[in-house]
């Protein structure tokens, strides 16, 4: 009997110890709360919540429930949940100004506002923000105050950029842009102030990614990088450091072969050379990386000095080598790309040849406003190349398949599109 009471205590102080570790929500009104706050002699942390707001389920069960969140939390606030759909918390709601979900408020117990967090937030950055509130962190306007006196202290600089572009989503007008203005001018400085040797880390691998995502023929930052992949693999995850590199290479790829710069010919020479560790990842069916990439540089090219043919020439043999590796975004990239070419207006020849990708696509998964969209530029093709009951079959199937679409602006105004293809048969 002593040995049952005993692992029936020992399962029971795990169940305390876990329901402890989590954010304790005052049970009882927001009225109760502040007393409570005052009882205790805490500030208070207020979640202005809605039961049909996603954002807001997804703090209270993935960030609410986190032990280093409970722990911080629970010893330093009264926390409480107020419903801002509840008729007796409206007047609240409106004190606190909560105009969108979620709105999260950190209260005195005067009732005065310290600070308020907006929209989902990681369980690091929502613990700074109560730790600013307590006095046990800087605000970002306080470490830019803190940079301005110690203008080459490299710490300093590293944490204001790492935390700029979240604290600049919190600014409006011209304090957006003003702040914006400050941060852009101060990763030059940052670079000036500290070695690429000495960026060998996980921090400011973050800020490279954040201020210096595209590249150029001359670009140290970028050569670097990828001369020094495998110690950068070390601090950071292997696959970001290849997503860095292979994102800048083929977009500066794209970007000369738009502009019909041959010198893209040279570029696709480093995917098999100094970038072929950063593209070893990346598969497409029977084809390698070089011919992969090659292929749709080569139709890219195509397109945009209007050698239609070559484009899709090129394009097909790019479908055929990747095979059953094709997804979704292989097909819509290049229609989307060659509607905008061409401003919509394409010949009869290259309304034919979209009908096979776009069925092709339409096989894949996709959401309904995607599938509407295909379904109304297969629609398009048929009706441009005479066919007018394939098209009108497509509009019908648009129109049906559009009502399943979330976004009310988004449904009616593709229905009208809808409509108007319809009466253009």
């Amino acid at each position: 009997m002593r040995k049952i009471f005993y692992v029936l205590a020992f399962l029971l102080l795990g169940t305390v110890g876990e329901l402890s570790a989590q954010m304790i929500l005052f049970k009882g009104s927001f009225e109760d709360a502040v007393k409570k706050a005052n009882e205790e002699k805490k500030d208070l942390f207020v979640d202005f919540y809605a039961d049909w707001c996603e954002p807001c389920k997804m703090m209270a069960a993935q960030v609410f429930t986190l032990p280093e969140v409970g722990t911080y939390f629970n010893a330093h606030f009264i926390c409480v949940q107020v419903d801002v759909e509840a008729k007796e918390n409206g007047e609240i709601a409106k004190k606190y100004g909560v105009n969108v979900l979620p709105t999260m408020v950190f209260v005195n117990r005067d009732g005065k506002e310290l600070r308020r967090i907006t929209g989902v937030v990681s369980p690091p950055a929502f613990i700074r923000e109560a730790k600013i509130v307590t006095g046990e962190a800087l605000s970002f306007e306080q470490m830019y105050e803190k940079y301005k006196k110690k203008k080459k202290d490299v710490e300093i600089m590293q944490q204001l950029l790492l935390e700029a572009p979240g604290f600049i989503m919190t600014q409006q007008g011209y304090d957006r842009q003003k702040w914006g203005t400050r941060v852009e001018s101060l990763f030059p400085e940052y670079l000036k102030m500290k070695k690429l040797e000495d960026m060998i880390n996980e921090s400011d691998f973050a800020i490279l990614t954040l201020y210096h995502p595209q590249t150029t023929k001359q670009d140290p930052i970028f050569d670097f990088v990828a001369t020094n992949f495998d110690k950068f693999a070390r601090v950071v995850k292997q696959e970001e450091v290849a997503g860095y590199l292979v994102a800048m290479n083929n977009s500066y790829i794209i970007q000369l072969c738009k502009k019909g710069d041959l010198l893209y010919k040279d570029r696709l020479g480093r995917v098999s050379t100094d970038l072929k560790e950063a593209y070893s990842g990346i598969t497409f069916g029977s084809l390698s990386v070089q011919e992969a990439i090659t292929l749709l540089a080569d139709a890219t090219y195509s397109l945009y000095r209007h050698d239609e043919n070559s484009f899709f020439a090129t394009m097909d043999k790019y479908f055929a080598g990747k095979g059953e590796q094709t997804d979704l975004n292989d097909y819509t990239q290049p229609l989307e790309d060659l509607f905008i070419v061409y401003q919509g207006k394409l010949s009869e020849n290259a309304y034919a040849k979209c009908i096979p990708w776009i069925a092709k696509a339409l096989e894949k998964e996709m959401d309904a406003e995607l599938r509407t969209r295909l379904l109304v530029m297969i629609g398009q093709c048929f009706q441009n190349t005479g066919n007018n009951d394939r098209a009108k079959q497509s509009f019908n199937q648009a129109y049906l398949v559009s009502a399943q679409i979330e976004n009310v602006n988004a449904m009616k105004q593709l229905q009208q599109v809808i409509q108007q293809s319809l009466q253009g048969l």
